[in-house]
C-alpha cells in the first residue's frame, strides 16, 4: 500500500535535531530509500518543505531543490508525477520565481494549459500556450 508522506517527516529529517522525531524519521526516510516503504510526496508537502525550510530555518532554495530531488529519486517514491516535479524545481531556480508559478509555468510547458493571473512574474516567465 503507497501511504501519504507528511512534511513534518522530511523537516525533522533534515533539521537533525537529535529527538526521537528525528530517529524516526531517519528510519521512515531509509524504508523509502530501500524501496521497502512506498509513499507518495504531494505537490503542497513539496511547497511545505521549500517554505520551513528557507524562511525557518535560512537554508538556500538550491539546498532545499537539491534534497528534495534526492527524496524524489529514492526507489519508494512513487510519484507519478516525478517529470513535473522535478521541471518545477528546476524552472524556479532558473527563473527565480516561487513554487507556485514554476508549477503553472511547467504545466503550461508539459501539459497545454494556458494560466490566468495577475501576477507579473508569471506574466514574465510563463509564456502563453
Amino acid at each position: 500500500m503507497v501511504s501519504l508522506i507528511d512534511t513534518n517527516i522530511f523537516i525533522r529529517f533534515l533539521v537533525k535535531e537529535e529527538s526521537d522525531l528525528y530517529r524516526r524519521s531517519v528510519e521512515i526516510i531509509e524504508q523509502i530509500e530501500q524501496g521497502t516503504l512506498e509513499v507518495e510526496i504531494l505537490s503542497e508537502v513539496i511547497m511545505e518543505i521549500l517554505f520551513i525550510m528557507t524562511k525557518y530555518y535560512g537554508v538556500s532554495i538550491e539546498n532545499v531543490v537539491e534534497d528534495i530531488k534526492i527524496f524524489l529519486l529514492m526507489d519508494g517514491v512513487v510519484n507519478r508525477d516525478k517529470y513535473i516535479l522535478f521541471d518545477t524545481l528546476n524552472t524556479m531556480l532558473e527563473k527565480k520565481i516561487d513554487y507556485v508559478d514554476a508549477l503553472i509555468c511547467t504545466k503550461t510547458k508539459l501539459q497545454g494549459y494556458d494560466w490566468i493571473s495577475f501576477d507579473a512574474d508569471l506574466a514574465r516567465h510563463c509564456p502563453r500556450r
